[in-house]
């Protein structure tokens, strides 16, 4: 029995090919992953530390809520012989202070529910 070549080893009666040297191919795709890696960590590191920085109130709620905002009420004291700007409402001075009474209601607790489907979909009473 003949031993077989090995893939590297030439055949008898064959002239062995020459092959290419792979050294410069493994240093263009180690060069290339090097280059690759260091534009990872420039994306990673550097451009989120280079954005600009902005203030929380221009910062966008993440759902839309109505905000109504009342104005200063200004109080003024006329002087003898002064009147009112129109539209403006008169108080008089000796008249009792307003009141503000705030009171909270607790909201009513909400049923659960629980939905059963199959895995296509399909509620299953």
């Amino acid at each position: 029995m003949q031993a077989r070549p090995t893939p590297h080893q030439a055949e008898p009666g064959r002239p062995s090919k020459a092959r290419p040297d792979p050294t410069p191919m493994r240093m263009a795709v180690g060069i290339g992953g090097l280059a690759t890696l260091s534009g990872l960590v420039t994306a990673i590191f550097v451009v989120p530390a280079a954005a600009p920085v902005t203030d929380a109130a221009t910062l966008a709620p993440a759902s839309p809520v109505t905000v109504t905002q009342q104005r200063p009420v200004v109080y003024v004291q006329l002087k003898p012989g002064q009147t009112a700007p129109p539209g403006a409402t008169v108080i008089d001075a000796k008249a009792p202070k307003p009141i503000t009474i705030v009171t909270r209601v607790a909201a009513p607790a909400q049923k659960t529910v629980i939905v059963h489907t199959t895995q296509s979909g399909t509620v299953v009473p």
